[in-house]
């Protein structure tokens, strides 16, 4: 009777396979779990919300969700099923599809968010958000492209150059669109806020903060993802900031418009301290016509003036 046949040895440099592995799914998870706190915000704070603003938060949550359930599959394959087993860690499994599918729609998303708000703006951005929507498109067709591939391929070992150029085109694009976002709308919000009143002023410097340290945050998960593929190939060094970086895309969508709900406490604070009683700040998504055929969402900031009954009433569109 023969013996049963054993698994090939542990390598020794065992941890360098499963670390970034382990990382990426830790930190994948804790911020999935920022984003389902940041979900129940919106929906207890927000439910007037115009409807394609809702569908759009409600879809990125749903995607986010699903590439947290296949991140636990994944994990559960590499790490409990395949236990010992170092052939199990050079299973693509179910990454394929939560990490570089999901992650590029969920960057596409947010990307196209944030190029339809630069275009409520100024109608002048529209060659620039046009880049940014054909960039977008070019991501998630990398990404079913790569993901398709890698299911193919079964194992890392397997995947080939192809999907290697399709994580190139998901993260470059990534960079390049998320750079493009942050420098447009910082252009544009520091022209506006030369014109602007002191709150109106507070409102858009807080915009600008979260719209350059969001995209750049993305922006550089995405860079160092592709130095880790380029730099040190053959590693799993890459999964760390790749597994985490559509989560990141989720979590700055929802921080800026959950963000309306601290502006409008600010700055009711700031009025009410400077002794103009009656002041408040109102902010939300509306919709207007705009030359009769152009649907645009926009802050309105309202504020009442001490000893008078009328209200004065300004608009800027600022996210």
């Amino acid at each position: 009777m023969s013996a049963p046949s054993l698994p090939p040895p542990l390598p020794p440099n065992i941890a360098k396979l499963t670390a970034p592995l382990i990382i990426g799914e830790l930190l994948g998870t804790y911020l999935f779990g920022i984003l389902t706190v940041q979900f129940y915000l919106y929906h207890l704070t927000f439910p007037r919300d115009p409807k394609y603003i809702k569908y759009l938060v409600y879809s990125v949550f749903i995607l986010d969700l699903a590439s947290t359930v296949m991140c636990f599959a994944d994990a559960y394959h590499w790490f409990a099923s395949g236990y010992g087993n170092i052939a199990a860690l050079n299973d693509i499994w179910l990454s394929a599809f939560d990490t570089p599918m999901i992650g590029a729609f969920l960057a596409a998303i947010v990307q196209c968010f944030y190029s339809y708000r630069l275009w409520t703006l100024s109608k002048y951005t529209l060659p620039i958000c046009i880049v940014i929507f054909m960039i977008a498109i070019a991501q998630v067709i990398a990404g079913i492209y790569g993901a398709v591939l890698g299911h193919i391929a079964v194992t890392f070992a397997a995947a080939g150059p192809k999907v290697l150029r399709a994580a190139y085109v998901v993260n470059i694009g990534a960079a390049v669109a998320d750079v493009l976002i942050a420098v447009s709308m910082t252009i544009l919000l520091t022209r506006s806020r030369t014109r602007a009143h002191q709150q109106t002023e507070f409102i858009i410097r807080r915009i600008i903060n979260l719209t350059v340290e969001t995209n750049l945050l993305s922006s550089a998960l995405a860079i160092l993802t592709v130095v880790l593929l380029v730099g040190v190939p053959g590693t799993n060094y890459f999964t760390a900031p790749s597994i985490m970086l559509g989560k990141i895309y989720s979590n700055s969508l929802l921080l800026m418009l959950n963000n309306r709900k601290f502006i409008s406490h600010t700055v009711a604070s700031t009025t009410a301290g400077s002794g103009s009683a009656g002041n408040t700040l109102m902010l939300k998504f509306r919709s207007r016509n705009v030359d009769s055929t152009n649907q645009v969402s926009t802050f309105q900031a309202r504020s009442g003036s001490v000893g008078t009954s009328t209200m004065a009433s300004k608009r800027e569109e600022l996210i």
